[in-house]
């Protein structure tokens, strides 16, 4: 490098400087840094945005609904209720639990919710009603033929006995279960002696005479086994 000569003066102005390569690699290498550094800054800002989008989003969604309750002035919630089951009306009724009162519904308690009975409804009801019948006893009425079949069914509740048929011969069926509502008798022979009864009658008027006759040994035989048994 020449020295200045000293007759010349130095001044610093903006001129036009040619790269070498040197500097021309140096450059390369601080671009892609650069070019990394921003993509690394934007991921991060689209990161915090999707987050705060999400955050809004929400918020938005929690006033909606909340805006939608206080206009309505209710909400569904799950709680507690006492069913009351009315069979004949044909509709299940349920109460707050918390409007009993000692163990017992007020007279003047109101139902928050009423449906319409279903039929599983009513053969649940069946069900838990004949479980509380005793000393129940299944009686044969004659053997069974392929899908054929006969049973009597008897039970006491509350010192009084009941019967019920389940019957399959053909096409023709008789389904009845224990029910405190049929007739009954304090004596158990009584009840198998009516249901036998219940049962050839139905044969006669159903299968015919002829039929019926095939019918009539076995089950006379059944109330003649039942008749002396002791309850």
């Amino acid at each position: 490098m020449k020295t200045p000569n000293p007759k010349h003066k130095i001044v610093k102005r903006s001129v036009k400087h040619v790269f070498s390569p040197e500097e021309t690699a140096n450059l390369h290498t601080e671009f892609r840094q650069s070019f990394a550094n921003l993509k690394s800054v934007e991921a991060e800002f689209d990161s915090v945005k999707a987050s705060y989008k999400a955050k809004t989003t929400e918020a938005e969604s929690r006033m909606e609904t909340l805006n939608a309750t206080l206009q309505a002035g209710f909400e569904i919630r799950d709680k507690n209720c006492v069913l009351v089951m009315d069979m004949k009306a044909g509709k299940k009724s349920y109460y707050l639990e918390s409007a009993l009162v000692e163990g017992e519904l007020p007279e003047d308690a109101e139902p928050v919710l009423v449906e319409a009975v279903t039929d599983a409804d009513r053969q649940q009801e069946l069900i838990e009603a004949e479980a509380k019948f005793e000393a129940q006893d299944k009686i044969e009425l004659f053997k069974p033929v392929g899908q054929d079949s006969g049973v009597l069914t008897v039970g006491r509740l509350a010192g009084k006995w009941f019967a019920a048929l389940n019957v399959k011969i053909g096409t023709r069926i008789i389904a009845e279960r224990l029910d405190s509502e049929q007739t009954s008798s304090k004596k158990r022979s009584v009840m198998v002696e009516r249901a036998v009864n219940r049962f050839q009658a139905w044969v006669k008027e159903n299968l015919g005479m002829e039929e019926a006759k095939g019918f009539k040994n076995s089950s006379e035989l059944v109330k003649a086994e039942h008749a002396e048994r002791e309850e």
